[in-house]
Order: C-alpha cells, then structure tokens, then sequence
C-alpha cells in the first residue's frame, strides 16, 4: 500500500489512465473505459477496473454485453460475478424498434413511460433491458418505488446478486437505509465490498455509523489504491470537511439578475431569505423583464429592507452582460467576496457557511462552486467538479484552431455525474477545471482582476466556464465544495426542452469559445490540472496514513 504514496505510483502509471483516474473512480461506463486502456499497460489494474465497472451496475446490460466480448476476461473474475454477468447479457435483449419509446421519453411523460415499460415487461418477462429502462426511468423522476416495483419481479438465481445491489441502492435513495444495509452486505458477499464502498458508506452514514463508513471506505483504498473518488471521499470524512461551516472571512455581496421568470426568482427569494445571510448585501437586477419579475422584487423587498439593492434594466443586456453590470457596481467592489447567484435556484440555511469552509480549505482558489442538483428529481446531478477532456480522436496536439470545422478546438468538460445518481460519490471538496455558475463565490477583487465576462457568448451559455478558463491559465483554479448542494428549477438532458434558438445559440457560443481558447492553452490547463489534482490527493493521502486511518 505504501507505493500509493510514493512519487513512483502514479508517475509510472500509464499517462492516459492516470489521468482519467485523476478525474475520479466512480460511474460504469467511465470505469470500462479506463479499464479498457489499462489492460494494455497494467492489465491486473485493468481487470480490477473492469470488475468494478460492472458491479457499479451490474444490470446494466450493455456493460455486460461488452465484458463478455473481452477476450479472457471473465475467467479472471470470481466464477459468481462470471456468472451473473453471464446471465445479464443473455438476458438482455434490446429490441430492434425502440421510437416510440424514444419519442415518449423525449416528451417525459410520465404515465405513459411507466406504463408502457410496464406492459413490455408483461410481454417480455425477466427481459433485463426493460428492467434497465424502469430503473433509468425512477432515478430520473426520483420515483424510486417504481423501481423497487420493477425489482420485485422473477429473475433467476444466478443474477439475485445484481438484483440485490439495486434493491439496496433504491432503498436507500428512498431513504429507507435499514432496508438496504442486509441487501447491500448479501450482494457485496458476491461482489466484495471495495466494489461498494460508496453505496455502503452511504447506507452507514444515514444510519449514524461513521466510524463504520470510515472503515469501509478505508477498506477500499487501501486494498486498491486507484480509487480516488473513495479516498477523497474518506479524507473529508476523517476530518470532518463533510460536516464543517466556517463563516466567511470578510463582507459578501449576492448578486442575482433575472429576465421573465418571476415565479422562479420568487421561490429563490423565499429560500434565500430562509438562509443564514450574516448581513450581507443583495443586489438584484431585473434585465428587463415585461413579466411580474418586478412586482416579485417589489414583494420581498420589505423583507430584505436595507440589505438589498435593486437594479432596474430598461432591455435585457444578457447574461454575461448582467453579470458584468453587477460585479462593476461601487458597493460590490467594497465587498470582500461576491457569489452570483442564479434566479430558479433553492439554497440550503447554511450555504454561505459551508462556502466559507471551502473558503478556508483552499484560500487561493479562483472560484469556489457546489453540487447542482435537479430541483424535480435531486438525486439527479447536474454540474459536479468538472475537468477539461478532449474527445476520442482529438487528444493531444494538433492545430490551434481549426475555423472550418463546428468545434474549432475540440475539447469539452468531463461528465462522470451523468450516468449516476446522488449516492455520496461527489460528496467531497477539491481543485478542478471549472464549476457551474449556478452558484460560484469569488474573492471580488480576483473577479475584477479576471476581467468581465465575455459579451462574445451573450446572451448567455458558456460565459461561466470561459471566465473559468481564464482564472485556470492565472493559475487559480476553482474549487468544488461537494458537501454544498443547492436545487436548481432547469431541466438537464432530455428533460431540459430547449427549443431550436436556444440550442443554436449554445452551439454558437461554443464555438466562440472554443476559438476564444487555441489548444496550446486548453493543453496547458489540463496538464496543470492533472498535476494539481494529483498533488492535492497525495497530500490527503498523507493526512490519513499519518492519522493511521490508512496503512502507510
């Protein structure tokens, strides 16, 4: 175990895993791809990766499928999980024509989705894709007794491991901890529980087991030192980040603009108003609505008094513009930090506070941010720590910027969170590429320093994370505060129904950004990240073996 913190660990790890592992060790499909690069250069590495991207959802059956089709794989599995994987990908069989079902999920609606699945699995008994589709369906709608519905059916012996696993998972996101714990501990005979630590520190914790949450996390890393989403995880726990507030050390001013949403910044309002706010100064623009936007300010402005500022807009200037007219005014320069705040957001009572903890943990960041959860399903991620990646085919060097072409300078943000659900596999705080604006903190005069944000990307879309990159080429990288999670009322995904202008307008602004960044810098920023990223585990490292909380 030692290795993992020698200097040798991770330098000698092939380049491509390390930095995908650097990312994080939690979601399938991110495992199997890691897993799959490993096999080449570690290939014990790979076959523990790969084992671990399946039990992560092992009904899931197109993981399954592709395991399968790994030459000699499954003999280096224990002969269980062989089995059950064997037994998921015979039973999974996606059916040729599946529009409807796309154009119903498109829509979400939700009756007809349910019942529809419902009545495909009447059809086609133990087909393990419709299972796979009801359990997709009830993270999404956090309807997660419908998914316990659709685990209640018939399946044979070999797969009772995989249906286990997902009984305990849905128990416990349906808060129902003391449920999950015996069916989590029966899988995790089959599965090992390194393969589970997250799911099984979660079901501890909720139970009031902390100490026992530390041990299986513990467990984990020290067996396999790879997992970093586990270590950082069980720093945080062993020093108590996941549970500290600290106030924030100097004056603060919550900026907020709006433009036609008023029900929206009514409830933001309310639940800002029902936070700890220490004083501070609110600011809030209305970007020229022509809806109640106004009469709404006016509502809560007797309720903030004083504290809050108003700012009336004749037309909307946009969002970055907006932005930049806020962080300009006289009376936030004179505070000492300022968090932009969106207008269909729920923040917790102790938000400002639990940004002051990440505030004091790492002083010198350029920004701070939080987990974004769905406000209609929050198990639901939206925005995670995010990290700059490059798309298979465009790594590595390559022309500056290429205009002819739709991505110029083809690079995106990672997107582990997305083919997961909230089971505390973020719950952790750290330096990354970039954090959503839905709710970020800057020192006021780092933010001035940075410059604006670009009025290129108006009226709005990619403002944020641009001005992220700027502060990451400075050298001050933002830091995620997972132990904050604010709700926010925008759809992601399927469920978000843009329409045609908005999703031009996103392209567009891609674009622009894109050719904004040549890819000398978006290289430059990865490689500094990946080395701070790896800096800032092995210190962490280095805290819990000097607290002997793992073998040094």
């Amino acid at each position: 175990m030692g290795k993992f913190y020698s200097e040798t660990y991770w330098a000698d790890m092939h380049e491509p895993v390390r930095r995908k592992l650097l990312m994080g060790s939690a979601g399938a499909g991110h495992l199997f791809n890691v897993g799959a690069i490993a096999l080449e250069s570690d290939p014990q590495l790979g076959v523990e990766l790969l084992l671990a991207a399946y039990v992560s959802n092992p009904l899931d059956g197109n993981i399954a499928v592709q395991l399968a089709q790994v030459e000699g794989l499954l003999p280096l599995f224990p002969t269980a999980v062989a089995s059950c994987l064997k037994a998921v990908s015979a039973g999974f069989n996606k059916p040729d024509n599946l529009s409807y079902f796309m154009r119903l999920a498109a829509r979400r609606d939700d009756a007809k989705i349910r019942n529809y699945i419902l009545s495909c699995l009447e059809k086609e008994p133990g087909n393990l894709f419709w299972v796979q589709q009801g359990l997709v369906h009830a993270g999404a709608f956090a309807d997660f007794s419908f998914g316990l519905d659709i685990l209640s059916g018939e399946f044979t012996a070999e797969i009772f491991p995989a249906i286990n696993s997902a009984k305990a998972f849905f128990h416990y996101m349906n808060g129902d901890a003391a449920e999950a714990l015996p069916l989590l501990m029966s899988s995790s005979d089959v599965f090992g529980l390194n393969n589970m630590a997250h799911l099984a520190a979660s079901i501890t914790l909720k139970l009031g087991e902390r100490e026992t949450a530390v041990s299986i996390l513990s467990g984990a890393v020290d067996g396999q030192p790879w997992r970093v989403s586990e270590a950082l995880r069980l720093h945080d726990l062993a020093c108590g980040l996941d549970d500290k507030n600290v106030p924030l050390p100097g004056s603060l001013a919550v900026l907020l603009y709006s433009f036609n949403k008023a029900a929206e910044l009514d409830a933001t309002l309310a639940s800002l108003n029902d936070s700890e706010l220490h004083g501070v100064k609110i600011f809030m623009l209305d970007n020229g609505s022509s809806d109640g936007t106004a009469e709404v300010i006016t509502k809560w402005q007797p309720e903030f008094g004083e504290q809050m500022m108003r700012i009336d807009l004749p037309v909307n200037v946009g969002a970055a513009a907006a932005r930049n007219w806020l962080m300009k005014e006289p009376l936030v320069q004179e505070c000492d930090f300022a968090v932009y705040l969106d207008d269909d957001v729920e923040v917790s009572p102790d938000w400002i506070s639990r940004l002051g903890a990440a505030v004091e943990a790492y002083p010198e960041a350029g920004v701070w941010g939080c987990k974004v959860l769905d406000h209609a399903a929050p198990a639901v991620m939206q925005s995670v720590d995010l990290h700059l990646i490059q798309p298979a085919g465009d790594e590595g060097e390559g022309p500056e910027v290429d205009l002819a072409k739709i991505a110029p300078n083809p690079f995106r943000c990672s997107d582990l969170h997305l083919s997961l659900l909230d089971g505390g596999y973020f719950d952790f705080m750290r330096p990354c590429g970039s954090v959503t604006g839905c709710c970020h903190l800057f020192r006021t005069q780092k933010l001035l320093d940075n410059g604006g944000f670009s009025l290129f990307l108006s009226p709005s879309q990619y403002d944020d994370l641009e001005h992220d990159l700027r502060s990451c080429l400075k050298g001050e990288f933002p830091v995620y505060q997972g132990h904050l999670s604010i709700l926010h009322r925008k759809r992601s995904g399927f469920a978000s129904h843009t329409s045609a202008a908005q999703e031009g307008n996103a392209l567009g602004n891609r674009y622009k950004m894109q050719a904004m960044h040549p890819r000398s810098e978006i290289l430059q920023i990865m490689a500094d990240e990946e080395r701070l990223l790896q800096s800032d585990l092995e210190k962490k490292m280095q805290y819990l073996v000097q607290k002997g909380i793992l073998a040094g």
